[in-house]
């Protein structure tokens, strides 16, 4: 048998002494060589992505592939992968009679992961434009020469004897055929300019996405070994963390008469190297990316001038690039209770401020996030200050409050945030919640509904212990652009009733909720939802899940066909002093009118006021038939309105102070 290093060896002794330079070139050859006989034994196995299993963040990445295995032991390489392949989470399993020795994980540098998707048709463009530059100056070659020889015989010698007729024909010849080929060369340069500028600009998109840098592959090198020869089908699943998808629901109500249809949909995004072509996704509620040891709670000492601590539940994951805007609810820390008007602060990672924002009267916010944005800061006088990494596009925050601020807080009197709630918004509210907020009486206004049994289900639900899953039915396509990807989950039609609110007080509009039982077994998560009624688009809230509820009370926005009155009762606001008190009488009216072809269940919301010290007496002379709240001085009516019907209702209230001291009554 000829030895294959036998040639390389014999020259090796030949200049030992003579040259210590070759020495080195040589033993340079032979390490390539005993390298390149080493990966021979490597066998590579080609395989594709066939399922996708996303999490809230990352992803667990499934490949298929075959091979033919030789009797006795093989390495088996699985290359081209993804340089954030979790070399703790590789699982590696397959069918045939062999058996798996060992699995490692490694970087390859040398070789370029494949170009990307849009590289790729950046360089066909690129290669159409140059094809039709091409054929465009062929043809102006064309023309030019054409209009070369024309000028050759643009003279006429007149020994040729030419009549003036002949003359005169072949002038109106050569002029028509100068104009055409004048016409056909500035069409050409036009064409040529436009396409020139075109692949300029497609040249410099490419440069900028190949001047990104450049990623090593993974590779996953598997040891085997067979009693004989056999095919084996393998199966290769890796975690990834440049992936992850959030909720997004689109709400429509046709009309009141209608139930509800709640379309459940996913944005899901990567950046990981890796295209997912046609792959079954699986969208969990889990993250694994997440610590899963149970925080220890340990004695809380006070002291003076200690700040309360931050919830343990603010902790969140790392840093997430990919995230374009955040919404979110911010709550107080001890109440669960939204708090409104929170500067929340956008920054890089510089701590640069680049935007902010103000949460609502629901402690609702949302923020652009641009591609430098980091970091949020959350502010309010009273709280700890909160600095959280941009993780995902639904944050929630939990605000404690701090020791060190409380006597700085100055607390005004007067009306209740909660009067101010009537914005467009989807919310989670518990009957014990409305008891506590809106008195008894209103609590009974949440009628029990259930889900209808019609339901259109684009994709399975799993759930496990700790989460759910969605099994999508239709393959997907998920490019490594790090772009959000709209993925359906759900359509679910829900019976709904529809009332009316309206504060006039403060709004003269009504506003129109439907409220939902019956909603737990939908497997919701928090994210933005878009709200449509009577085919309009109304506006865009936030699906809040932080507090635990069983109805789903959603805004559907302002409804212009039911107009609303508050005016001021002459017959009943009068003024008189008696012995050193006055006495104040102040009497209002309510008029509704119901433009609309269907009846409506109204919720009227008005008050009276509350007298703040002893000096000061409050009577309500007149309810009007409302249900009185008399802790909160409000009153409130339940009505059925008809259609194309108006309807009234009156109420008056009468003070008696000081005379000396004014106060305001309206």
């Amino acid at each position: 048998m000829i030895d294959p290093f036998a040639s390389l060896l014999q020259p090796v002794q030949l200049r030992t002494f003579r040259s210590i330079p070759c020495m080195r070139h040589l033993l340079i050859a032979l390490f390539v060589l005993v390298s390149i006989a080493t990966s021979a034994k490597e066998q590579p196995v080609i395989t594709t992505i066939s399922a996708v299993k996303v999490f809230l963040s990352g992803a667990e990445v499934t490949r298929t592939g075959k091979a033919d295995l030789p009797k006795g032991t093989a390495t088996l390489v699985f290359a081209g992968l993804s340089e954030e392949v979790d070399p703790s989470n590789i699982q590696v399993s397959g069918s045939g009679a062999f058996t798996i020795l060992g699995v490692q994980h490694r970087l390859n540098y040398l070789e370029q992961q494949q170009d990307r998707a849009e590289v790729t048709v950046f360089k066909d463009r690129i290669a159409t434009l140059e094809a039709d530059i091409e054929r465009e100056n062929s043809l102006l070659a064309v023309v030019e020469k054409e209009d070369a020889r024309l000028s050759k015989n643009e003279v006429v010698a007149g020994e040729q004897g030419l009549t003036l007729a002949q003359l005169q024909s072949i002038n109106e010849y050569l002029r028509g055929r100068q104009e055409s080929i004048a016409i056909k060369r500035i069409a050409i340069r036009h064409t040529i300019t436009t396409l020139n500028e075109e692949l300029g600009k497609v040249k410099l998109q490419l440069t900028q996405i190949q001047g990104k840098k450049t990623r090593p592959n993974s590779e996953v090198v598997v040891e085997v070994s067979a009693n004989a020869a056999v095919s084996a089908t393998l199966t290769l699943k890796y975690m990834v963390q440049s992936a992850g998808w959030s909720p997004t629901y689109d709400i429509r109500v046709a009309d009141i008469t209608k139930p509800m249809e709640l379309t459940y949909k996913a944005q899901v995004y990567q950046s990981t190297g890796e295209d997912w072509d046609k792959v079954q996704l699986a969208l969990s509620s889990g993250e694994p990316n997440r610590d899963a040891i149970m925080p220890t709670l340990y004695p809380w000492r006070l002291d003076f001038g200690t700040p309360r601590q931050a919830p343990v539940a603010n902790v969140q994951p790392g840093f997430n690039p990919n995230v374009r805007d955040v919404r979110g609810i911010i709550r107080d820390a001890s109440t669960g209770e939204p708090l409104p008007f929170v500067n929340v602060v956008l920054s890089d990672m510089t701590g640069q401020t680049i935007n902010g924002t103000t949460s609502n009267i629901d402690g609702y916010y949302a923020i652009a996030v641009p591609v430098n944005g980091r970091n949020l800061r959350f502010e309010l006088i009273g709280y700890g200050t909160q600095h959280m990494a941009i993780t995902s596009g639904s944050m929630n925050v939990n605000m404690a409050e701090n020791a060190t601020q409380l006597s700085e807080v100055v607390i005004a009197t007067g009306g209740t945030p909660a009067s101010y709630g009537y914005v467009p918004g989807v919310q989670m509210k518990s009957v014990q919640r409305i008891r506590k907020q809106r008195g008894e009486q209103e609590a009974l206004l949440f009628d029990k509904v259930e889900l209808a049994n019609a339901s259109i289900a684009i994709g399975e639900v799993t759930e496990r212990a700790t989460s759910f899953e969605f099994a999508i039915s239709v393959p997907y396509t998920i490019p490594s652009d790090g772009k959000n990807h709209q993925v359906g989950v759900q359509e679910q039609e829900l019976v709904s009733s529809y009332k009316y609110y309206c504060t006039p007080k403060l709004d003269l509009d009504a506003f129109l909720f439907a409220q939902v039982t019956g909603w737990e077994g939908l497997n919701l998560l928090a994210g933005p939802a878009y709200i449509y009624f009577e085919g309009t688009y109304v506006g865009e809230s936030l699906l809040d899940l932080a507090g635990v509820g069983d109805t789903l009370d959603i805004s559907l926005g302002r409804d212009q066909g039911v107009t609303v009155q508050r005016t001021k009762r002459k017959d009943f606001s009068q003024r008189q002093v008696v012995g050193g008190k006055r006495v104040e009488s102040v009497g209002w009216e309510i008029a509704v009118r119901n433009n609309k072809a269907q009846a409506i269940d109204l919720v009227i919301t008005d008050q009276y006021p509350l007298a703040a010290r002893s000096e000061i007496e409050v009577k309500l002379d007149e309810a009007g038939g409302a249900a009185v709240n008399t802790e909160k001085g409000f009153l409130t009516w339940k009505v059925k309105v008809e259609p194309r019907t108006n309807q009234k209702w009156s109420f008056g209230y009468s003070v008696k102070v000081p005379k000396e001291q004014p106060v305001v009554l309206e």
